[in-house]
């Protein structure tokens, strides 16, 4: 394992062009984990998103952004969005992948983590540092919490929830590079996603 730290790493979701408050959490949260790590915070988010939802990934804490948003990629569609972040996972080399605990990342985490031959700890309830600068992936268990750590593999990944860390407040002053990236060729796309419906909860009868 390489003696460099890479990023930290937040895969960012939106809707309907808006990002995800629980994208704006994980930054928030990473921006506090780079900076320990002396490491920038870069996040990656694929599909259509209008431009001031854009910089709002760089006003919550993101250095840099590398946005996808190429023919094929306004709906997820989870081959080609497993493929894309692995392939640029490679080439960057992150540090830390945080992922929201969310019906995408629940499906896009674990893929990822095969196909980069790393481990994954989901539902996180607390992210930390140890003395080691490894991450210490913390999740209810038996009345209390247990860490989970990944001390030889990288990336080190995880899933987490909204509402488990605070929202960042936005520093409008904060601004950042956004690199665009395509998904790699010759992916075989077998599963295809042609709509996504919101449907509103039926509440308490």
């Amino acid at each position: 394992m390489s003696d460099s730290i890479g990023p930290v790493w937040v895969v960012a979701e939106s809707l309907e062009g808006k990002i995800l408050e629980v994208s704006l959490q994980l930054i928030g949260q990473a921006r506090k984990l780079a900076f320990e790590l002396k490491s920038p915070v870069e996040a990656v988010i694929l599909g259509k998103v209008a431009e001031e939802q854009l910089q709002l990934l760089f006003k919550s804490g993101a250095d840099v952004v590398y946005l996808g948003d190429e023919p094929g990629l306004e709906t997820y569609q989870p081959e080609i969005f497993v493929e894309t972040i692995v392939s640029i996972a490679k080439e960057q080399q992150p540090e830390i992948i945080l992922l929201g605990s969310t019906f995408m990342g629940r499906e896009l985490a674990p893929l990822v983590a095969a196909r980069l031959e790393t481990g994954l700890t989901a539902h996180c309830t607390d992210l930390v540092l140890n003395e080691n600068k490894g991450l210490e992936q913390r999740v209810p268990a038996y009345g209390g919490l247990i860490s989970i750590i990944c001390p030889e593999k990288r990336p080190q990944m995880a899933t987490i929830a909204r509402g488990v860390f605070q929202t960042p407040q936005i520093e409008d002053t904060r601004s950042g590079e956004v690199v665009k990236i395509q998904p790699p060729d010759g992916i075989n796309n077998r599963i295809q996603t042609l709509e996504i419906v919101q449907e509103e909860p039926a509440g308490i009868v």
